[in-house]
């Protein structure tokens, strides 16, 4: 060939053409070799699982010695991960909960030393009634129950139910009351007892569980009483009557409420047998004979034991 007559043009062409191929060529070699890349992993847990329970384990397309390391997580402590084996486990467990966390992302990098993959954890968190989560030995019978059925269950339960579930207000009694050192006495039996300027039900509230302190054995009769009026006027029975239960503090978990208050409520009780009451000089309640509506009587220094649960947000079926 006389390259002296070649085109010059047809020339550049060619350098062009043989540039491009080992350019490509190295881009596939590259891309071959075990070289780092992103990865999503989404995964699912139910709702207040146990510290310590794994989620799942991060593996990698690095080679060597691995370590893993959290960079970021959407909730602070809501996991851990084993720096070696790449496992990841719950850590802070309260924050499971669907109603306020659905998803948790976790950020890690995967390290072999010289190279570092990145993964990302989609944790999706499963709804689940959140009251029998919190429940042991009671769990079966609240399964169990219908909807609107109250179910004995224990103080340790009650006093978890109080602490973990999310927006939980007191009403009816205070704390202090039922923990102070005054000694408990009992009333009468078979009348409507509501505590005058006790706390109140928030507005936009679901009453979901109660306890209270009587006196004797065997009671059937009593339930648990609620008014958007007033601590004195047009009280409703929530849900069915309290199931037998005995004399001490008794407690209770009411299954599937859907009311939800429309106003600041007002909680009341109407005890079939004696309920306890501390005497305080100061305070005030009102009270009717028998299973009542309106209480037209009013009283002072007597606090009566009993306590509802509630919240603004529903965290049941």
């Amino acid at each position: 060939m006389n390259v002296l007559n070649t085109n010059p043009f047809k020339i550049s062409l060619i350098l062009l053409s043989v540039i491009f191929i080992t350019v490509s060529c190295s881009s596939e070699d590259d891309s071959s070799d075990g070289s780092p890349t992103n990865n999503n992993i989404e995964v699912s847990i139910d709702e207040y699982p146990s510290t310590g329970e794994l989620i799942t384990t991060i593996t990698s397309n690095l080679s060597g010695n691995l370590t893993f390391n959290i960079t970021s997580q959407s909730i602070s402590q809501a996991v851990d991960i084993n720096g070696s084996s790449g496992e990841l486990r719950v850590l802070a467990w309260q924050v499971y909960d669907f109603e306020t966390n659905p998803v948790i992302t976790v950020t890690i990098d995967v390290s072999n030393g010289t190279e570092i993959e990145n993964k990302v954890i989609i944790i999706s968190i499963n709804n689940t009634d959140d009251i029998s989560s919190f429940l042991g030995n009671s769990r079966t019978a609240y399964i169990n129950a219908s909807n609107g059925e109250w179910i004995l269950i224990t103080q340790s339960e009650y006093n978890d139910l109080a602490n973990y579930l999310s927006n939980v207000s007191k009403s009816g009694q205070s704390d202090n009351t039922f923990q102070s050192t005054s000694g408990i006495n009992t009333g009468g039996a078979n009348f409507t007892v509501s505590n005058n300027n006790a706390p109140t039900i928030p507005e936009g509230s679901y009453l979901f569980a109660f306890r209270y302190y009587c006196n004797q054995n065997n009671i059937v009769d009593t339930n648990v009483k609620v008014s958007e009026t007033s601590y004195q006027n047009n009280f409703e029975t929530i849900g069915s009557n309290l199931p037998e239960h005995n004399a001490g503090f008794n407690y209770f978990v009411l299954k599937g409420n859907n009311a939800q208050t429309s106003t600041t409520a007002y909680l009341g009780i109407y005890e079939s047998n004696s309920i306890g009451y501390k005497n305080f000089n100061g305070t005030s309640y009102f009270y009717e004979s028998g299973d009542a509506e309106d209480l037209t009587n009013d009283s002072t220094n007597r606090s009566y034991l009993y306590q509802g649960l509630s919240t603004t947000l529903k965290q049941w079926d």
